[in-house]
């Protein structure tokens, strides 16, 4: 009995480690993904393990109100979110878009973009969802684009 009251804390605990683990060592770089008010889930590239979907995912901007900003930080939403990359060359961000249509369908897209950081650098990849189609931006602290370019969704 009491194996099956254990199970669910270690299968919680195991579910923690598939999310994007931030470096805690060497140079890095910090990119603050927002969107054209569209919730989505901002991902990194770790080569050999895939794309891994960043703590926080995108929300919609919420009217401004206690109870519905609480609600979307347990939520972990936020019309804005911000993570910690390698300064890597070829390091690679996306986005994952899905949302279900009222006819049970799903609109879908992924959009990656491969760009090499620089030690200490601050970028903003914006994620915008337009008539099915989707696209991601980045630009540096200054507000100037980034030489980035999308990639396929392979992660090396």
């Amino acid at each position: 009995m009491k194996a099956l009251i254990f199970a669910p804390l270690a299968l919680l605990a195991g579910c923690q480690h598939l999310n994007y683990q931030e470096p805690t060592a060497g140079e890095t770089a910090q990119v603050t993904f927002t969107s054209n008010d569209t919730a989505a889930q901002p991902v990194v590239c770790v080569p050999g393990k895939g794309f891994q979907s960043t703590d926080y995912a995108l929300s919609q901007s919420p009217i401004s109100g206690g109870a519905l900003d609480e609600l979307l930080e347990t939520m972990k939403k936020s019309p804005e979110v911000t993570t910690t990359v390698e300064a890597a060359p070829a390091t690679r961000i996306g986005v994952i878009y899905n949302r279900r249509q009222a006819d049970n369908s799903r609109d879908r897209c992924r959009v990656a973009l491969q760009f090499s950081p620089q030690a200490g650098g601050e970028y903003q990849a914006h994620f915008v969802y337009d008539k099915g189609q989707c696209g991601l931006s980045l630009k540096d602290a200054a507000g100037n684009s980034v030489d980035a370019v999308q990639t396929d969704w392979q992660c090396p």
